[in-house]
C-alpha cells in the first residue's frame, strides 16, 4: 500500500466508541414502593367489599336493613347522578386504583438506551399479586352485576 493509500484508508475508519460502563448499562425503575402499596391497596379494596358484603347480607339474610333506606332516604341531598357516580367510583374506582398502584409496585422497567429496548420484570410479591387480583375480582364483580342488571331490566 502507498503511503497515500494508507492515509485514505486511515481516515475512512470509523472511530471506536467506549462501552457504557455498566452502571449506566441500564435505567432501572420501580415506581412504587411494594410494602406501602399493599396497605393502601387493602384499605382501598376493604371499604368497598365492606359495602357489598353489607349489600350481600342485608338482600340475602335480611341483615342491616336499614341499610338501603338510608343509602335511597337519607342522601336525597346529593343529586341521584351524582350518587351514581360516586357509588360507581367508590365499588369500581377505588379497587382499580389499588390493582394499578399494586402492579406499579411489582414490575420493574429497564431502559437500556444504547440498545433501545425495554425490559419489563415482575417481581413475585405475593401480597400484592393477591391484593391486584382482589381488587380486579371486586371491580369486575360490580361491573357485571351493573351489566347483568341492565341486560335483564330491558326484559
Amino acid at each position: 500500500m502507498e503511503k497515500q493509500q494508507l492515509e485514505t484508508y486511515l481516515k475512512d475508519i470509523p472511530k471506536p466508541a467506549p462501552e457504557a460502563p455498566a452502571t449506566q448499562d441500564a435505567l432501572r425503575l420501580t415506581l412504587m414502593n411494594a410494602k406501602l402499596s399493599s396497605r393502601v391497596g387493602t384499605l382501598l379494596i376493604v371499604l368497598p367489599g365492606l359495602l357489598v358484603l353489607a349489600f350481600f347480607l342485608q338482600n340475602t339474610l335480611h341483615v342491616l336493613p336499614g341499610l338501603t333506606r338510608w343509602f335511597g332516604a337519607e342522601v336525597t341531598w346529593i343529586p341521584l347522578p351524582l350518587r351514581t357516580v360516586l357509588l360507581f367510583l367508590f365499588l369500581v374506582g377505588f379497587p382499580f386504583i389499588a390493582v394499578l398502584m399494586n402492579l406499579l409496585a411489582i414490575i420493574h422497567y429497564r431502559f437500556n438506551p444504547l440498545r433501545k429496548e425495554l425490559t419489563i420484570v415482575v417481581r413475585m410479591k405475593w401480597k400484592n399479586i393477591l391484593i391486584a387480583v382482589a381488587g380486579a375480582a371486586l371491580a369486575a364483580f360490580y361491573i357485571l352485576h351493573l351489566l347483568a342488571d341492565t341486560i335483564l331490566s330491558k326484559n
